[in-house]
Protein backbone atom coordinates (compact mmCIF):
# COMPACT_ATOMS: atom_id res chain seq x y z
CA UNK A 1 0.00 0.00 0.00
CA UNK A 2 1.39 3.12 -0.88
CA UNK A 3 1.60 6.19 2.12
CA UNK A 4 -2.00 8.17 2.17
CA UNK A 5 -1.93 11.78 2.33
CA UNK A 6 -2.65 13.05 5.60
CA UNK A 7 -5.17 15.65 6.98
CA UNK A 8 -5.17 18.30 4.10
CA UNK A 9 -2.74 20.72 4.02
CA UNK A 10 -4.11 23.73 1.37
CA UNK A 11 -0.13 24.29 0.49
CA UNK A 12 1.62 21.78 -1.89
CA UNK A 13 4.96 20.82 -0.29
CA UNK A 14 7.93 21.63 -2.42
CA UNK A 15 8.96 18.30 -4.71
CA UNK A 16 11.89 16.14 -2.97
CA UNK A 17 14.97 17.02 -4.46
CA UNK A 18 15.63 15.08 -7.67
CA UNK A 19 11.80 14.04 -7.99
CA UNK A 20 11.35 13.02 -11.74
CA UNK A 21 10.25 16.04 -14.16
CA UNK A 22 6.72 15.31 -15.01
CA UNK A 23 6.30 12.74 -12.07
CA UNK A 24 2.52 13.16 -10.43
CA UNK A 25 1.56 15.64 -8.03
CA UNK A 26 -1.45 17.39 -6.56
CA UNK A 27 -1.37 20.11 -8.72
CA UNK A 28 -1.65 17.97 -11.76
CA UNK A 29 -4.49 15.80 -10.03
CA UNK A 30 -6.68 18.78 -9.23
CA UNK A 31 -5.99 20.33 -12.59
CA UNK A 32 -6.86 17.14 -14.70
CA UNK A 33 -10.17 16.84 -11.89
CA UNK A 34 -10.73 20.33 -12.69
CA UNK A 35 -10.81 19.85 -16.37
CA UNK A 36 -13.04 16.82 -16.01
CA UNK A 37 -15.43 18.79 -14.10
CA UNK A 38 -15.58 21.51 -16.06
CA UNK A 39 -16.69 19.26 -19.06
CA UNK A 40 -18.97 17.14 -17.39
CA UNK A 41 -19.93 17.92 -14.01
CA UNK A 42 -18.68 17.08 -10.99
CA UNK A 43 -20.12 13.61 -10.54
CA UNK A 44 -17.74 12.84 -13.21
CA UNK A 45 -14.40 13.36 -10.88
CA UNK A 46 -13.39 10.32 -9.11
CA UNK A 47 -9.88 9.39 -8.27
CA UNK A 48 -10.25 6.56 -10.72
CA UNK A 49 -11.31 8.54 -13.50
CA UNK A 50 -8.57 11.42 -12.69
CA UNK A 51 -6.02 8.82 -12.59
CA UNK A 52 -7.08 7.32 -15.79
CA UNK A 53 -7.12 10.82 -17.14
CA UNK A 54 -3.46 11.22 -15.82
CA UNK A 55 -2.13 7.87 -17.17
CA UNK A 56 -2.10 6.76 -13.41
CA UNK A 57 -3.02 4.09 -11.23
CA UNK A 58 -5.85 4.96 -8.72
CA UNK A 59 -3.77 4.03 -5.45
CA UNK A 60 -1.13 6.63 -6.43
CA UNK A 61 -3.15 9.33 -6.29
CA UNK A 62 -4.04 8.74 -2.40
CA UNK A 63 -0.10 9.51 -1.62
CA UNK A 64 -0.87 12.85 -2.92
CA UNK A 65 -4.97 13.18 -1.84
CA UNK A 66 -6.67 11.03 0.88
CA UNK A 67 -10.06 11.16 -0.34
CA UNK A 68 -12.37 12.80 -3.23
CA UNK A 69 -13.61 15.26 -0.17
CA UNK A 70 -10.09 16.68 -0.51
CA UNK A 71 -10.08 16.61 -3.75
CA UNK A 72 -13.28 18.72 -4.17
CA UNK A 73 -12.33 21.10 -1.87
CA UNK A 74 -8.70 22.08 -2.95
CA UNK A 75 -10.86 22.16 -6.92
CA UNK A 76 -13.19 24.96 -5.35
CA UNK A 77 -10.21 26.59 -3.93
CA UNK A 78 -8.06 26.58 -6.90
CA UNK A 79 -10.98 28.09 -8.90
CA UNK A 80 -11.99 30.68 -5.94
CA UNK A 81 -9.14 32.19 -6.52
CA UNK A 82 -10.88 33.82 -9.90
CA UNK A 83 -12.71 34.72 -7.57
CA UNK A 84 -10.69 37.62 -6.14
CA UNK A 85 -10.62 41.09 -7.88
CA UNK A 86 -7.94 42.94 -8.96
CA UNK A 87 -6.58 45.48 -6.02
CA UNK A 88 -6.92 47.81 -5.64
CA UNK A 89 -10.72 47.74 -4.89
CA UNK A 90 -12.51 50.69 -6.14
CA UNK A 91 -13.34 53.27 -3.29
CA UNK A 92 -16.99 53.64 -4.18
CA UNK A 93 -19.20 50.52 -2.25
CA UNK A 94 -21.20 50.48 -5.15
CA UNK A 95 -18.52 50.26 -7.77
CA UNK A 96 -16.16 47.25 -5.50
CA UNK A 97 -19.46 45.36 -4.87
CA UNK A 98 -20.13 45.55 -8.70
CA UNK A 99 -16.81 44.33 -9.80
CA UNK A 100 -17.36 41.42 -7.54
CA UNK A 101 -20.60 40.46 -8.40
CA UNK A 102 -19.24 40.59 -12.14
CA UNK A 103 -16.16 38.62 -11.28
CA UNK A 104 -18.25 36.11 -9.50
CA UNK A 105 -20.95 35.42 -12.27
CA UNK A 106 -18.26 35.04 -14.89
CA UNK A 107 -16.22 32.33 -12.81
CA UNK A 108 -19.87 30.70 -11.69
CA UNK A 109 -20.97 30.13 -14.89
CA UNK A 110 -17.49 29.07 -16.35
CA UNK A 111 -17.50 26.25 -13.79
CA UNK A 112 -20.82 24.97 -13.41
CA UNK A 113 -19.79 22.19 -10.52
CA UNK A 114 -18.91 25.54 -7.89
CA UNK A 115 -22.35 26.00 -7.22
CA UNK A 116 -22.83 22.06 -6.51
CA UNK A 117 -20.16 22.02 -3.94
CA UNK A 118 -21.54 25.27 -1.74
CA UNK A 119 -23.99 23.01 -0.97
CA UNK A 120 -21.67 19.86 0.17
CA UNK A 121 -20.55 21.90 3.18
CA UNK A 122 -16.76 22.37 1.38
CA UNK A 123 -13.71 22.99 3.86
CA UNK A 124 -13.15 27.27 3.65
CA UNK A 125 -10.01 27.13 1.82
CA UNK A 126 -7.55 30.25 1.87
CA UNK A 127 -8.88 31.72 -1.28
CA UNK A 128 -12.43 31.48 -0.02
CA UNK A 129 -11.16 33.27 3.17
CA UNK A 130 -9.25 35.78 0.56
CA UNK A 131 -12.53 36.28 -1.24
CA UNK A 132 -14.41 37.03 2.02
CA UNK A 133 -12.13 39.44 2.79
CA UNK A 134 -12.34 41.18 0.00
CA UNK A 135 -16.05 41.47 0.09
CA UNK A 136 -15.94 42.97 3.46
CA UNK A 137 -13.60 45.56 2.04
CA UNK A 138 -16.04 46.44 -0.60
CA UNK A 139 -18.95 46.78 1.60
CA UNK A 140 -17.05 48.94 4.33
CA UNK A 141 -17.53 52.03 2.38
CA UNK A 142 -21.37 51.57 2.59
CA UNK A 143 -20.87 52.94 5.82
CA UNK A 144 -23.33 50.51 7.67
CA UNK A 145 -23.33 48.81 10.91
CA UNK A 146 -21.72 45.48 10.74
CA UNK A 147 -25.16 43.49 10.66
CA UNK A 148 -26.03 45.41 8.01
CA UNK A 149 -23.38 45.36 6.26
CA UNK A 150 -23.38 41.13 6.52
CA UNK A 151 -26.72 41.81 5.07
CA UNK A 152 -25.64 44.02 2.16
CA UNK A 153 -23.02 41.20 1.10
CA UNK A 154 -25.40 38.16 0.96
CA UNK A 155 -28.09 39.90 -0.90
CA UNK A 156 -25.52 40.64 -3.69
CA UNK A 157 -23.58 37.22 -3.40
CA UNK A 158 -26.67 35.59 -3.27
CA UNK A 159 -28.41 37.19 -6.09
CA UNK A 160 -25.33 36.85 -8.21
CA UNK A 161 -25.44 32.95 -7.38
CA UNK A 162 -29.05 32.95 -8.58
CA UNK A 163 -28.42 34.71 -11.78
CA UNK A 164 -25.36 32.60 -12.69
CA UNK A 165 -27.69 29.37 -11.82
CA UNK A 166 -30.67 31.02 -13.88
CA UNK A 167 -28.18 31.73 -16.79
CA UNK A 168 -26.87 28.09 -17.01
CA UNK A 169 -30.43 26.44 -16.73
CA UNK A 170 -31.66 28.62 -19.29
CA UNK A 171 -28.35 27.60 -21.43
CA UNK A 172 -28.99 24.09 -20.87
CA UNK A 173 -32.85 24.20 -21.82
CA UNK A 174 -33.89 25.79 -24.74
CA UNK A 175 -37.02 23.93 -25.01
CA UNK A 176 -38.08 25.76 -22.12
CA UNK A 177 -37.36 29.00 -24.13
CA UNK A 178 -39.59 28.01 -27.25
CA UNK A 179 -42.55 26.92 -25.74
CA UNK A 180 -42.20 30.01 -23.95
CA UNK A 181 -41.88 32.25 -27.07
CA UNK A 182 -44.33 29.78 -28.91
CA UNK A 183 -47.00 30.23 -25.77
CA UNK A 184 -51.25 31.30 -26.58
CA UNK A 185 -51.32 34.89 -26.48
CA UNK A 186 -54.97 34.84 -25.95
CA UNK A 187 -54.97 32.11 -22.49
CA UNK A 188 -51.51 34.06 -21.69
CA UNK A 189 -51.77 37.64 -22.70
CA UNK A 190 -49.28 39.31 -20.17
CA UNK A 191 -46.50 36.81 -20.14
CA UNK A 192 -46.45 36.22 -23.52
CA UNK A 193 -45.77 40.41 -23.54
CA UNK A 194 -43.29 40.66 -20.99
CA UNK A 195 -41.06 37.75 -22.09
CA UNK A 196 -40.31 38.76 -25.32
CA UNK A 197 -39.47 41.73 -23.86
CA UNK A 198 -36.68 40.67 -21.50
CA UNK A 199 -35.56 38.26 -24.08
CA UNK A 200 -34.96 41.46 -26.69
CA UNK A 201 -32.14 42.77 -24.25
CA UNK A 202 -28.70 40.82 -24.31
CA UNK A 203 -27.89 39.25 -20.63
CA UNK A 204 -25.36 41.02 -20.05
CA UNK A 205 -27.27 43.99 -20.45
CA UNK A 206 -29.97 42.27 -18.45
CA UNK A 207 -27.30 41.53 -15.36
CA UNK A 208 -26.15 44.59 -15.38
CA UNK A 209 -29.54 46.49 -14.91
CA UNK A 210 -30.71 43.79 -12.32
CA UNK A 211 -27.18 44.55 -10.76
CA UNK A 212 -28.25 48.44 -10.42
CA UNK A 213 -31.19 47.76 -8.92
CA UNK A 214 -29.92 45.38 -6.04
CA UNK A 215 -27.34 47.86 -5.54
CA UNK A 216 -29.91 50.87 -5.49
CA UNK A 217 -32.40 48.75 -2.74
CA UNK A 218 -28.98 48.57 -0.93
CA UNK A 219 -28.82 52.27 -0.62
CA UNK A 220 -31.96 53.06 0.09
CA UNK A 221 -32.23 50.17 2.92
CA UNK A 222 -28.70 51.00 4.57
CA UNK A 223 -28.29 54.64 3.95
CA UNK A 224 -31.46 56.30 4.38
CA UNK A 225 -31.18 55.83 8.64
Amino acid sequence: MPNRASDLVWEEPEPEEGATPGALTRARIVAAALALADAEGLDAVSIRRVAGELGARPMSLYTHIASKDDLVALMLNEVSGELLVEEPLPDDWRAALSAIARRSHAVYVAHPWMLQTFGRAPRVGPNLLRRAEQSAAAVAGLGADPADGWTALTIVHEWTMGHALHTLTLREDRQLEERLQDADAAAFPRMTRLFPAGQRRPREETFERALAAVLDGIERRFLAR
